[in-house]
């Protein structure tokens, strides 16, 4: 190269630079045309069906319809039922005392805690010092044995002046005057002996029992204060009962008498304990219209505690027979509620959805009584029909659809008559078209 002349070089980088623009040119020809006939392949209908029936399996055709949904379903049934309303409370003491001092002196001894529980008559609540009490009582012990000495030597003094006086050696205002003064020492040795009694009881009152089974749940003095009469030490409530205040509205309050049996549920224990209407205050607040009703509950063994919120089932209307469906079936949207009708066919196995429009007449905890709107849906919703009670999230009128049980197999049909199946919700239901909401009752 390096005894290649300038002009022979010029010449091999014209060639190779032409070389490399025709390679160039070449592949840009070539891939235009290779996307143009691609384009072309693409809006031709056949090759665009051939690829679609290539993806899609064998079994399908273009107009079958959405596959079968996988449904639970329960019974609906004809039943005499009660309108009845929740009303929320919370559970308070059936007893709660403020425990005071009933002696002056310095506390040696407060051995409880905020919810430390106590037993009447027998758990110390706090001690105060008695040791000027214990003086007290020596002293006044020591006043009635000097009384009743004096009061020994002027019984005889008095013996000896009835005897003078009956010999007409004194006169007879002598023997009053020691009358007088026998029956004055028999008042103060009373007396006395009432003071010891007083200083005994002071002392056995320094120490503060429990008044009734129970709890402490407040403490108002500390060891080392002192008090006096009427000092408060500790708030004790009391065990074994509850109650539960209730605030019942006008609407249903004459339909609840004293001694009537309620169902109160414990929200926090989710649980249904039985109680009885003790009290029920016919006076109410006027903003509110509501009245205080108490109903008494057992602790179940100390579960129940005060302050926890329950629910109470108040009966609002008259017994009546209605068609009950459970409140799973019921999909309510603001245009209106629905009910899922499952219609079964021969196989007894595979079945199809219809949409019943109905009212809602009433809510009895988890059922709700209800009405068909149309002739259709009186015709559709009857005694007996299988209602959808989960998996109504994507039907459609007509749709096809499977029935499954608890375990996950395929149902048969269910029994007209018999045992209702209770089945779970694990989704919420939503109408066709958009979400629905479930009311609880």
């Amino acid at each position: 190269m390096e005894n290649m002349n300038p002009s022979r070089q010029r010449q091999w980088v014209l060639v190779g630079s032409l070389s490399l623009s025709a390679l160039l040119l070449g592949g840009f020809v070539g891939g235009w045309a290779v996307w143009r006939g691609a384009s072309r392949q693409m809006e031709a209908p056949e090759f665009l069906q051939e690829q679609l029936h290539r993806i899609r399996p064998q079994s399908s055709q273009p107009d079958a319809g959405p596959p079968p949904a996988l449904i639970r379903v329960d019974t609906a049934q004809r039943k005499t039922i009660q309108p009845r309303r929740p009303i929320i409370g919370r559970l308070i003491e059936v007893r709660m005392v403020t425990v005071a001092s009933e002696v002056t002196g310095k506390i040696i001894g407060l051995p409880v805690e905020e919810g430390t529980p106590v037993t009447a008559g027998k758990t110390v609540l706090a001690q105060i010092d008695d040791v000027w009490s214990r003086f007290a009582l020596e002293r006044c012990r020591a006043q009635v044995m000097s009384t009743e000495a004096k009061l020994k030597y002027e019984l005889l003094e008095l013996e000896r002046h009835k005897q003078l006086t009956g010999k007409k050696v004194i006169p007879q205002s002598e023997l009053e005057s020691q009358q007088a003064t026998v029956a004055e020492l028999q008042a103060n040795l009373a007396q006395a002996k009432v003071a010891v009694e007083e200083e005994s009881e002071r002392i056995n009152r320094s120490a503060i029992l429990a008044p009734f089974d129970g709890a402490v749940v407040a403490k108002h003095a500390e060891l080392g204060g002192h008090v006096s009469p009427g000092t408060p030490i500790v708030d004790v409530v009391s065990r074994g009962q509850v109650d539960a205040m209730l605030m019942v509205p006008e609407s249903a309050i004459n339909r609840i008498d004293v001694g009537q049996v309620l169902p109160i549920r414990i929200d926090p224990l989710a649980e249904e304990v039985p109680g009885k209407v003790v009290s029920l205050t016919p006076y109410g607040p006027t903003a509110s219209r509501t009245f205080p009703v108490r109903v008494r509950l057992d602790d179940q063994g100390g579960r129940l505690k005060v302050g926890m919120s329950v629910t109470a089932s108040i009966a609002t209307g008259p017994e009546t027979e209605a068609l009950v469906v459970s409140k799973d079936a019921v999909l309510v949207r603001p245009d209106g509620s629905t009910v899922w009708v499952a219609v079964t066919g021969d196989d007894g196995r595979d079945a199809e959805v219809h949409p019943v429009p109905v009212t809602i007449s009433a809510r009895v905890q988890d059922e709700y009584a209800v009405e068909p709107e149309t002739d259709k849906g009186r015709k559709l919703l009857t005694a007996g029909t299988r209602v959808v009670v989960e998996g109504a999230e994507r039907l459609m009128p007509g749709q096809p659809v499977r029935i499954i049980t608890l375990g996950g197999k395929p149902g048969n049909v269910a029994e007209r008559e018999g045992a209702v199946r209770q089945a779970s919700p694990t989704a919420p239901a939503k109408a066709p078209g958009g979400p629905a909401n479930r009311q609880e009752g």
